[in-house]
C-alpha cells in the first residue's frame, strides 16, 4: 500500500545491515545489563504503550513488497543509498555512544534503581533523549533501504508518538529522582535537535 515498486539492491542491503547492527547493539546492552541490573526501585509501565506505538511505525514502514530490482546507478538509486547509508550509520553510532555514556542506568522501559544517576555526558550533553533520535534514522534508514517511502508518512508520526509517550514518562521518573538538577539540565538542554550555538 505505501511501497514503491523497487529498490537498488544496495540501497536494500544497506537498510537492512542498518537494522541488523542496531540489534545487535540493543541485544549486547540488554546481555551485559542482564548480568549487573539489580531491581528497579520505580518503574513506568506506561511507557511500554510508548514501546507499543513506535513498534507500530517500524511495521508500518516494513510492511509491503521489497524489489530489490533498481538499477543501483541510477542517480536516485544512489541518493537513496546515500542517505540510506548516512541515517543507518548515525543511528548506529548514536545509540552506541548513548547506551555507553548511560552505563548500568540504560533500560528498554523507563525505570530508576538505586543510585541511579544524572546523565549529562556524551549525546547526553547535546541532547536529552539521543536514543530516541537514533531510533528515527534507523526508521529512515530501514524505510528508504525498502524502498518504503511512502510508507514513512504514517510511519514517522506513529514513532514520534510513542516516543512523546516514553519521553513524558521518563522525564516524570527524572523529575521525581532528580527535581531541580533534572530541571536545570531540561532547559539547558534540548529533546531531540542540538543546538547550532
Amino acid at each position: 500500500m505505501f511501497h514503491q515498486t523497487s529498490t537498488s539492491p544496495v540501497q536494500f542491503a544497506i537498510g537492512l545491515l542498518s537494522v541488523l547492527l542496531f540489534a545487535v547493539a540493543v541485544v549486547e546492552k540488554r546481555a551485559r545489563m542482564r548480568r549487573t541490573q539489580e531491581r528497579p526501585t520505580r518503574r513506568s509501565w506506561l511507557s511500554l504503550v510508548g514501546i507499543i506505538v513506535q513498534s507500530f511505525g517500524y511495521l508500518v514502514v516494513s510492511a509491503g513488497r521489497v524489489a530489490p530490482t533498481a538499477d543501483p546507478l541510477a542517480l536516485a538509486s544512489t541518493v537513496y543509498s546515500l542517505v540510506a547509508l548516512c541515517a543507518g550509520i548515525g543511528s548506529v553510532l548514536l545509540f552506541r555512544a548513548s547506551a555507553r555514556a548511560l552505563g548500568e542506568n540504560w533500560s528498554v522501559v523507563a525505570r530508576m534503581r538505586t543510585g541511579h544517576s544524572l546523565v549529562t555526558n556524551g549525546p547526553f550533553s547535546r541532547i536529552r533523549h539521543p536514543i530516541y533520535l537514533a531510533m528515527l534514522l534507523l526508521l529512515i534508514a530501514w524505510g528508504v533501504g525498502l524502498g518504503h517511502l511512502l510508507a514513512l508518512i504514517p510511519g514517522v508520526p506513529l514513532l514520534l508518538i510513542g516516543t512523546a509517550i516514553r519521553v513524558h514518562e521518563e522525564e516524570k521518573l527524572l523529575i521525581g529522582q532528580f527535581g531541580d538538577d533534572y530541571r536545570a539540565y531540561a532547559r539547558s538542554t534540548r529533546a531531540f535537535i542540538p543546538r547550532l550555538l
